[in-house]
Formats: structure tokens, C-alpha cells, sequence
């Protein structure tokens, strides 16, 4: 399915208005691919002289799609905030953008499109699929506002499991798949061991080393006046870290030149190190989050951008973070109150890191390459003990039709059929170099299959199931020419049903032991891959 060595085109932009988040964390993943030998180049039609010499540095192919003509003078700030809002991010008409884009792709011919865009939809993913259709698309988002057209979505975000209304059929959802700098990783044991025995100590031992984190531009201008108020408490050492291009840099030097506990980083290339040096954070919601989490961090979260209130909600509400409104911080006497408290209880900050460091554990860029690896194999002889063990394994059994356990004979038999039977497609489901899952469809005419899956192996990325079928569903319907596809569910398998539901599947019939679902090639394009 695809190619051992990968060519993956990543589209995504950088700017005051963007922010850099989104370049950061597409950074992070294109550098884990090269890292295991795979092509990358990324397309822009804006990225800052910082973001093109990382590009440079670690020697990522870049194509910028805008010329001087194009320019737009336009001002955003005026804008409604809505999806026209980030439509305007894009300096180029929608299908102009995919147009430019799709030329761009014509002689790197990827086998993986990734975009990370909120003014991208499935307009855009459409007008490239016209001639890159052995291309898979994978979608970077947050909003969970439109239809993006991708064959799957990386939402990182999300940790209070709800539906969404993404019509991306794969998912990988959640702080597990957080692209995250390897550097997290490698500090993350450093920091725990450090983490609990800061936090042992009593207030009177220890000086408070408070990082300020607010992103590269501070838009908000929320710095000057939190440096300004907090610099007064007592035994607090205040660092401060943030771009050269951060709009209110020349208040925050003169704050500098007056406060003795107070220090300026600017551009740095270890916030990973800055972290582990911190006692406490105020810090935006977003990437940076999941960063302070891998370390175990306590943090005071603001919602700095509109998409950022979900995830400063959910992890206060988990007690993963503290959050910490605007109204607070330009009120001086409770930002004060607010940080003091969190400062002398040690059980708060014990809490906060014990929480942080379950919800992400910095291995996420590694997780989502081994998706990108993906492959569906066909059954070989090697594969048959691996295969008998998951056939006979208890959570299988119990929800397959037949729950009897197979013996080695009627495996053998078994096996030797799905390697030279033209009755049926038998694969084995991959993400990296790990064996997960089998899926199998059974011919009932040239045009319609009966199918079965499961995932042979527990404590794995989650989502993989309904990945692994939807790389299934598309070669079934697009490579094989397969028309409908037929399952029969026990009754009381509910996982299944909703997997089944979620896809597609509609109910045909039910009996007293099982339910009978059906999807078609056409139902299954509409659902997800046409704009309606």
C-alpha cells in the first residue's frame, strides 16, 4: 500500500496572525519522519525568516506557493471570527491555494498530504485529490467546525471522549498523538525525580522559579502586566520567554532593567530545559500545554486564542491545570491572590504534576510516523503462530461468531486458504514495524464482500481499529472495486456497532444473535468525501 521510504508534503503557515504553533508542531513531525529516512517538504504562502532557517537548519525541503503580486494588505483584526476569519490566513482564494499546491506536489508525487490550516477544508482537499488521488490526506485541527475531507484527522486536543463533528473517518484524537520536541521525552524522567523533591520542600527552603510563557507575540499584551504585578511577592525568581518579535518586548526590557528577579529569554531553543527549571507556569493553552504536561509541570493556563477554550476547560476540570482569566490578570490584587495560593500548597502542585504527567508522555511525533508507516500485508506463513494467538485470545473469541477455540489442524487449514484462495482478501494490519490487527473480506459476488476484523494486540495506540479500517475500507472500494460491504455483529457487541455506525454502516436486519449491517462505495464517498 505504501512505499518503505515515505514522501510527505506537509501545507502550513506561520504568521503574527497564525501564530507559530502550528509550524512548530508540523516541525516536530517532519523531523521525526527524516529521522527515519523519510522525504518531507513543507508548502507556504507565508512563513517568517525564523520558521524558513529551522527549515534550513534541519534541511527540510520548502516551497513557498505566493508571489510578490499576490500580497494582500490586509488587516485581520477587524475580522469576524468565524471560518471566514481563518480563510483570510490563507493570502490566496481556496482552490487558487490548491491549485498552486497541487502543481507543487506534481514531481514530489506524496504519499501522505498533511495540513495544518484552519482556513483549509474539504474545497481545497478536493480540487488536489482530482490529481492526487493515490494520495492519503491527513487533517491537523482543532475546531471541529467543518468538513474537512481528510482520510484522517490528528486532533490533539481532545481528552474528554465526545462526539465530533469532524467527517474524517480515521482518527487520532488526543494528548497521546501530541507532536512534541524529542527533548520533552528525554527530560521527562529528569524532571519527575526533580519535580517531587522541589515540591517536598518547605516554602521557607526554596526560592519559587516562576517561567512566563505567552507564545512568540503576546498579542493580548498580557506580559508587561504580569511581570509588573508578580515580581513584588516575596522568594519568586520570574523568567520570562518569548521571540524578538514579541509586540510588547521593549516594556518587558525596561521591566527587566528595574526588577532584580526577573530574566528575559528570548528566541530560545530549549524551552524543554526552561521548563525542567520551573517551579510553577503561566502558560497559553495550546501545543505548549501538552509540553508542560510531558514534564510535569503546574501550570496557570490562559485561553489566548478562541480554540484554545476547550482545552484550558477540560484540563481544569481534570485538575491537569489551573485557569487563569484575563479579567485576573489585569486585576492585581487577585492575579497575586491566585499565584500565592497555587505557591504555598503543596498538595495542589503535587496534584497538578501527578495529573500532568498521565495525560502525555511525549512520545507522540514516534506514534503518529508509525501511523504514517501503515501498511496492510498479505498473510504469510511466518505470520501463523502470531495469528493463531490472536484468534484463540479470550476478547476475540467473545465477540466473534464462532467462540469456540480454534485448534493448531483447523488453523493450518485456515491459513493456507487465505494465502491461495481467490475467494477472499486476508491482511494483516501494521503501524511502524509493529503487527496489530487482521481484517479479511469474503467474496459474496465480484462486487460485494462479507468482512471481519479485530485488533489481535491490547495497550496500543488508540483508534487503531477504525484506522486500520478505514486504510481497508478505501482499498476495498478504490483498488479492489468493491461495491458494498457486508457485516454480521453479535447482538451485545456494542464497540463494534458503533465502530460500524460511525463508518457508515446502516442496519439492514437483526435476528435473535446478530445484526446485519451494510456500507456502500457510494454512501461511504458521500459521507466523507463530498461536500454536501
Amino acid at each position: 500500500m505504501l512505499k518503505e521510504k515515505l514522501k510527505i508534503a506537509i501545507r502550513v503557515d506561520a504568521s503574527k496572525d497564525i501564530g507559530g504553533g502550528h509550524f512548530r508542531r508540523c516541525l516536530t513531525l517532519a523531523k521525526e519522519a527524516k529521522r527515519k529516512g523519510h522525504f518531507v517538504i513543507f508548502i507556504s504562502v507565508q512563513l517568517p525568516e525564523r520558521e524558513v532557517h529551522l527549515l534550513k537548519k534541519n534541511k527540510i525541503l520548502f516551497e513557498n506557493i505566493l508571489f510578490e503580486k499576490d500580497e494582500k494588505k490586509t488587516s485581520h483584526s477587524d475580522i469576524k471570527y468565524n471560518q471566514n476569519f481563518y480563510k483570510n490566513w490563507l493570502k490566496l482564494p481556496v482552490l487558487e491555494d490548491a491549485k498552486r499546491t497541487s502543481k507543487t506536489l506534481e514531481q514530489f508525487k506524496p504519499n501522505w498530504i498533511i495540513f495544518d490550516h484552519y482556513g483549509l477544508d474539504i474545497e481545497w482537499v478536493n480540487k488536489i485529490r482530482k490529481k492526487h488521488n493515490n494520495s492519503f490526506f491527513l487533517a491537523i485541527d482543532d475546531l471541529d467546525n467543518r468538513n474537512l475531507g481528510s482520510d484522517f484527522l490528528l486532533d490533539q486536543t481532545s481528552i474528554i471522549n465526545k462526539k465530533r463533528n469532524y467527517k474524517s473517518p480515521g482518527i487520532l484524537v488526543g494528548p497521546k498523538f501530541a507532536l512534541l520536541s524529542n527533548e520533552f521525552n528525554n527530560l521527562r524522567k529528569k524532571s519527575f525525580q526533580r519535580r517531587f523533591k522541589r515540591q517536598s520542600l518547605t516554602f521557607k527552603n526554596k526560592i519559587f522559579n516562576l517561567l512566563i510563557s505567552l507564545g512568540l507575540y503576546d498579542n493580548k499584551k498580557l506580559l508587561p502586566t504580569l511581570v509588573s504585578t508578580l515580581s513584588k511577592l516575596d522568594k519568586i525568581n520570574i523568567i520570562v520567554a518569548t521571540s524578538s518579535e514579541c509586540q510588547t518586548l521593549p516594556e518587558l526590557k525596561q521591566i527587566s532593567q528595574k526588577c532584580e528577579n526577573m530574566s528575559l529569554i528570548l528566541d530560545s531553543e530549549s524551552m524543554a530545559e526552561l521548563m525542567l527549571g520551573a517551579d510553577i507556569c503561566i502558560g497559553a493553552s495550546g501545543m505548549s500545554m501538552w509540553e508542560r504536561c510531558c514534564l510535569g509541570l503546574p501550570s496557570l493556563t490562559i485561553t489566548i486564542a478562541k480554540n484554545q477554550k476547550k482545552i484550558t476547560k477540560e484540563t481544569s476540570a481534570l485538575n491537569i491545570s489551573q485557569e487563569l482569566s484575563i479579567g485576573t490578570i489585569r486585576d492585581q490584587k487577585k492575579l497575586t491572590a491566585v499565584v500565592s495560593n497555587l505557591i504555598y500548597s503543596t498538595n495542589k502542585l503535587q496534584n497538578l504534576s501527578k495529573n500532568s504527567f498521565k495525560i502525555c508522555d511525549g512520545l507522540g511525533a514516534i506514534t503518529v510516523v508509525n501511523f504514517l508507516e501503515a501498511k496492510l500485508k498479505k498473510i504469510e506463513l511466518k505470520d501463523s503462530k502470531r495469528l493463531l494467538s490472536w484468534r484463540n485470545k479470550k476478547f476475540i473469541r467473545e465477540n466473534s461468531l464462532n467462540k469456540k477455540k480454534i485448534d493448531e489442524k483447523s488453523h493450518e487449514i485456515w491459513i493456507k486458504n487465505a494465502q491461495n484462495s481467490k475467494k477472499g482478501i486476508w491482511l494483516i494490519y501494521a503501524e511502524g514495524n509493529k503487527d496489530i490487527g487482521h481484517c479479511s473480506a469474503i467474496y459474496i459476488d465480484k462486487k460485494n464482500v462479507s468482512w471481519s476484523f479485530y485488533i489481535g494486540e491490547k495497550n496500543f495506540s488508540p483508534g487503531c481499529g477504525v484506522r486500520m479500517l478505514v486504510f481497508f475500507l478505501k482499498k476495498l472500494f478504490f483498488e479492489e472495486g468493491i461495491s458494498k460491504i457486508e457485516a454480521k455483529i453479535i447482538l451485545d457487541n456494542q464497540k463494534s456497532k458503533k465502530i460500524h455506525q460511525e463508518l457508515g454502516f446502516t442496519l439492514q436486519s437483526k435476528n435473535a444473535n446478530f445484526e446485519n449491517y451494510i456500507l456502500t462505495k457510494n454512501i461511504f464517498k458521500k459521507r466523507y468525501y463530498v461536500n454536501i
